[in-house]
């Protein structure tokens, strides 16, 4: 740090603040002092970086140790998407637990916070971690630059800019969920899945039925879908007339007790399973996301960059894949194996 110092002209401890991307230091000499370092080969320890993490905490004040968490679903979601949040956030609260830090929520967007304002309230704090949780509308852009913030984001809902993030494995979720259904006995597997759903979880739903349709198709396997926004009573029962599932496949709050009470052509009792299981769907077959996992692993990614002293959108934003893991229950018990 002594030669970069000489070489850039400024002293041992400009550099030191520089490196770290403090914005204190002017952004002209901010960036000789970044060139120099590069020229010179200079490498932070991260051992010392993250003992040095620490040290300013205590020295700068409590909010050093905090890391922000930013919310925008309003309060009146379904509770399944609320028990949903509920995990990301118990998740991401342990996590920062483990690391040495408290999470703090914060709201933004709708009736909260301005994005700009957020960003200020942060800086002017000096709480320099944030996790984005996920937003109501998928596609939702960011415009602030963050540049003197880690920060990661929970889910895909948060297009532009492009983050770290955390989330589902979704593509082995579904993938999971239908071997599963194949494996208790059921050949008609329907899915109900909204555009608008596909869209958040960055068309993986769609893209892995229609390559498991590929893999099946010299099978009696069939996997009717139904991908629509308008998933009501009507449109939901002229499907099943039409289709006649054995078993339905679906991500959508709201649907299970609509299924319970419909019969498959053959009377039986229509199967269920979902891809996203919560304490709303007691004894329910399908998907345990493993949302407390997702939530700690966006605030490792945070953590990452703090003690690297990487503050900005990334040049190479990374995604942590957490698998889910299939539950048996009640509301999909099987059929008698068929021959395929």
């Amino acid at each position: 740090m002594k030669h970069v110092a000489q070489a850039a002209g400024v002293s041992v401890m400009t550099v030191s603040l520089a490196l770290r991307r403090a914005p204190s230091i002017p952004v002209v000499t901010r960036e000789r002092v970044l060139a120099e370092a590069a020229r010179l080969g200079y490498r932070r320890n991260p051992l010392v970086s993250a003992l040095m993490a620490g040290l300013r905490g205590r020295k700068i004040g409590a909010d050093a140790q905090v890391l922000a968490y930013a919310e925008s679903f309003p309060p009146n979601v379904t509770k399944q998407h609320a028990d949903s949040l509920r995990r990301f956030r118990a998740g991401a609260e342990a996590g920062a637990a483990l690391h040495g830090y408290r999470l703090e929520a914060f709201r933004f967007g709708g009736s909260g916070l301005s994005e700009a304002r957020l960003e200020r309230v942060l800086h002017a704090r000096w709480i320099r971690g944030v996790i984005f949780a996920p937003v109501p509308r998928p596609g939702t852009l960011l415009k602030q630059s963050w540049a003197n913030h880690a920060v990661a984001a929970l889910g895909f809902s948060l297009a532009s800019p492009r983050l770290h993030r955390a989330v589902n494995h979704q593509i082995h979720s579904i993938r999971l969920a239908l071997s599963s259904l194949l494996a208790l006995g059921y050949r008609r597997i329907g899915l109900v899945i909204s555009r608008a759903h596909d869209e958040r979880v960055d068309h993986h739903w769609l893209s892995s039925v229609l390559l498991t349709r590929h893999e099946q198709r010299d099978s009696a396997v069939v996997f009717p879908m139904l991908l629509e926004d308008d998933y009501g009573p009507r449109v939901l029962q002229r499907w099943l007339r039409v289709e006649r599932p054995e078993v339905v496949l679906t991500t959508e709050p709201g649907i299970a007790p609509r299924l319970r009470r419909e019969r498959t052509s053959a009377g039986q009792s229509l199967g269920f399973a979902h891809l996203d299981l919560t304490a709303e769907l007691p004894g329910g077959s399908g998907i345990d996301q493993n949302n407390e996992r997702v939530g700690a692993a966006a605030v490792d990614l945070v953590v990452e960059q703090l003690h690297s002293n990487a503050f900005g959108l990334p040049e190479n934003p990374k995604t942590v894949l957490i698998e889910g893991h299939w539950v048996p229950g009640e509301t999909a018990p099987g059929l008698p194996l068929k021959s395929i």
